[in-house]
C-alpha cells in the first residue's frame, strides 16, 4: 500500500514505513519544532516506545526520511532512461521527471524544500544522497564537451533546471495558472533555450 497518489517512499504499512510517512505529514504541516514524538505516535498508531526501537530520537527519524526521499526522486528521475538519448532527449526527460515527481509527491516536494539546507540534516547523509546524482553532472559534462550546450557552469545549468522546476511546480500547486502538458513543455524549451549553444 502506497501512502501517497503515485509511487513513492514507503511500499508498505509497516510500523517503520508508518513512521515516517506520519513524520513525513506532519513535519510538512507543522514544522519540526512543532512535531513532538508524542504526536508522531499518535499519528501513526505506534506507540512511543516502540517508535525507540526503531529510532535513537526525532533526528534519526528526520535523517532517514530525508535519505529516503532522496532515493526516490533521484529513482523517478531516471525512470524512462535509455541508452543512445540525445543530450536535449535526456535533459528533456530528466527535467519533466522532476516536475512530475513533485506534481505526483506534494509531501515529498515540501519536505525536501524545507530541509534543503536544515542543520538536522547529518553531513553524511547529504553527501551520500547528493551522490546518487553524479548522472546529471555526467550529462552536464558529455553535453559540454560536445558543444551542444553554452560555455556555462555545471552549477549554473542546475540552479536554472532545478529553479524552473520549482517555480513550475509552485505554479502549479498554487492554483494561480493552469499547469498542462503544453506548458510544462513550454518551460522546458525555456530552461533549454537558456542553455544551449
Amino acid at each position: 500500500m502506497n501512502v501517497h497518489s503515485e509511487g513513492g517512499v514507503f511500499n508498505s504499512m509497516d510500523k517503520k514505513a508508518s513512521i515516517l510517512h506520519s513524520t513525513l505529514k506532519l513535519i510538512t504541516e507543522n514544522g519540526f519544532h512543532a512535531t513532538p514524538v508524542s504526536l508522531i505516535a499518535s499519528d501513526s498508531g505506534v506507540a512511543a516506545g516502540t517508535i525507540y526501537r526503531y529510532f535513537k530520537n526525532k533526528n534519526d527519524i528526520i535523517n532517514e526520511l530525508y535519505a529516503n526521499v532522496k532515493k526516490d526522486f533521484n529513482d523517478a528521475i531516471l525512470k524512462g532512461m535509455e541508452d543512445g538519448f540525445s543530450e536535449k532527449e535526456e535533459y528533456s526527460l530528466k527535467w519533466k521527471n522532476m516536475i512530475n515527481y513533485f506534481i505526483k509527491n506534494p509531501l515529498e516536494a515540501k519536505f525536501m524544500d524545507q530541509f534543503a539546507t536544515s542543520p538536522f540534516i547529518n553531513k553524511e547523509i547529504v553527501k551520500s544522497s547528493l551522490a546518487r546524482y553524479y548522472h546529471l553532472r555526467d550529462l552536464y559534462k558529455r553535453a559540454a564537451t560536445s558543444g551542444v550546450i553554452r560555455d556555462v557552469s555545471y552549477e549554473a545549468v542546475m540552479v536554472a533546471m532545478l529553479g524552473t522546476v520549482n517555480q513550475l511546480y509552485r505554479t502549479h500547486n498554487s492554483g494561480m495558472y493552469k499547469v498542462d502538458e503544453k506548458v510544462i513543455n513550454e518551460v522546458f524549451e525555456i530552461f533549454w533555450l537558456g542553455i544551449k549553444k
